[in-house]
């Protein structure tokens, strides 16, 4: 499969002189080395990485740089008709959870560190099906204008910025939601990944929903 062009472009972005492009290390193809570094640009599931992960990580350092879209300018294709238009939504640095969720383990591996982009992007998007009165639409190819800003986390501890400040008191999930202004669903996966990495504690239950602390340990 081609590599995309938010990945090259990033890698590009990200890449500094001497460093090793697409390099084989222990049976394993690196975006980039840079000594002792080994730096994987991910714009999709970390699932599909967690094992190469665990495998290099064991010889060296490894970093994930994660682009999360800040906002998107999309451009649809309708049989050669192409309109372009800002998506609405906004992207949050928050929303790396929805991938940390399924391996919260990685941040405790002390030779691991996740660095996360906030980007603008164009989309390319052409016709998957077309209805009566109302078409859908497939991402074809997604392109990088710029970058933000990025923040490198390194350890558990590191991700306390994500919590509100002046936190003291227990709280749920939907607490957490309403004072960061997230979805409900992104909330909870925060909170399950932050007891995971040991920065929260589940401290009992009101009205069925559960209650979290920073921990003491932290």
């Amino acid at each position: 499969m081609p590599e995309n062009e938010l990945h090259q472009q990033l890698k590009e972005w990200y890449s500094k002189p001497g460093d090793l492009l697409e390099g084989d290390v222990w049976g394993y193809r690196a975006d980039i080395i840079r000594n002792d570094l080994i730096i994987e640009i991910q714009t999709g599931n970390f699932q599909q990485i967690k094992d190469k992960i665990d495998r290099l990580s064991k010889g060296f350092k490894i970093r994930i740089i994660y682009p999360i879209p800040y906002r998107c300018w999309l451009i649809k294709d309708n049989n050669g008709i192409k309109v372009r238009k800002i998506s609405s939504k906004i992207g949050r640095v928050e929303e790396v959870f929805n991938e940390l969720i399924y391996c919260p383990n990685l941040i405790l591996n002390p030779n691991f560190s996740l660095e996360v982009l906030l980007v603008n992007i164009e989309e390319d998007r052409i016709i998957k099906w077309k209805g009566r009165q109302r078409i859908r639409y497939k991402t074809k190819q997604r392109r990088l204008i710029d970058v933000l800003s990025s923040q490198v986390y390194s350890k558990p501890s590191d991700f306390f910025s994500f919590l509100p400040h002046g936190l003291t008191t227990a709280f749920t999930a939907r607490e957490l939601s309403k004072q960061l202004n997230i979805r409900i669903t992104l909330a909870r996966r925060m909170v399950y990944t932050l007891v995971k990495i040991g920065v929260l504690d589940e401290v009992g239950f009101v009205a069925r929903a559960k209650l979290y602390k920073i921990s003491d340990t932290s």
